[in-house]
């Protein structure tokens, strides 16, 4: 039987780990949630705002005016602008959890845009520069802090 070094053993415990998480990570990103795939899209929100041209924040709002006048059938005119805020989402999910998936647990820089039309909001969510989508009101979550707050 070899005799492996202190330093040997944690390297391999370290690397297990790893290929561990990377494992549990693709095995779960791999799983297809049916019914958040919409119009032939084929991957979920989230993961379209990472894949997609980056947009600066002017984008962004336009972007979410857009896709919200094609879900309710309205003239863009018709969806005013509540508010644009950069904020410091909690996860992954960037504040738009879908039950049973799992998602990195760091704080991601996005932003939250809130569009109106009569008295309801629609929230839009976003990575900084990524592709913004409406996360439904049982789902939205709070950021954590806007980017520099203490």
């Amino acid at each position: 039987m070899t005799k492996i070094s202190k330093h040997r053993k944690k390297k391999l415990l370290i690397t297990g780990v790893a290929l561990s998480m990377i494992t549990s990570i693709a095995c779960s990103s791999g799983q297809d949630d049916a019914a958040t795939i919409e119009k032939g899209n084929s991957l979920p929100e989230q993961e379209k705002s990472a894949v997609l041209k980056k947009m600066n924040t002017k984008e962004q709002i336009e972007f979410s005016r857009q896709d919200l006048a094609t879900r309710l059938d309205l003239e863009v005119d018709a969806i005013k602008i509540s508010g644009a805020t950069p904020v410091n989402w909690r996860s992954g999910a960037l504040g738009c959890p879908k039950p049973g998936m799992s998602y990195t647990e760091a704080l991601v820089a996005g932003i939250w845009i809130n569009l109106r039309v009569d008295n309801t909001i629609y929230r839009y969510h976003a990575a900084a520069s990524g592709q913004p989508f409406y996360c439904p009101d049982d789902r939205a979550e709070p950021p954590s802090t806007a980017p520099g707050a203490d």
